[in-house]
């Protein structure tokens, strides 16, 4: 079970680790982790520091797969950062319209009417 609350984020981010840096972007965020998701994930086990828009923490990798991995801060980051954090930092929230799906409007009696 989570100890807090994670908030859904997308934003660049890199994990510095002793001898090489990931590059990636952070996906979820908490005052105790944060999900990041990066093509060369580290091992279970490493300690590094993710920074994300000015910020940086500590933490340790406590899970990897294949597409990133979990880590759990030294600290818990302060309410305030995690605050700027999600409400900084856009989340996509599906695609974009396809131009066919949009209704041409037409003329009509009474003003512009959709098709």
């Amino acid at each position: 079970m989570r100890s807090a609350k994670r908030h859904p984020v997308d934003c660049p981010a890199s994990l510095t680790l002793l001898g090489r840096e990931c590059e990636g972007r952070l996906s979820d965020l908490s005052e105790t982790g944060a999900r990041f998701d990066t093509p060369t994930p580290p091992a279970k086990g490493v300690s590094g520091l993710l920074s994300w828009r000015g910020h940086e923490f500590f933490g340790k990798v406590v899970w990897s797969n294949e597409d990133g991995c979990g880590i759990a801060f030294e600290r818990p980051l302060p309410a305030s950062i995690l605050q700027d954090s999600v409400h900084r930092i856009e989340k996509a929230t599906g695609p974009a319209a396809k131009f066919g799906n949009i209704p041409i409007a037409t003329r009509g009696r009474r003003g512009l009417v959709a098709s």
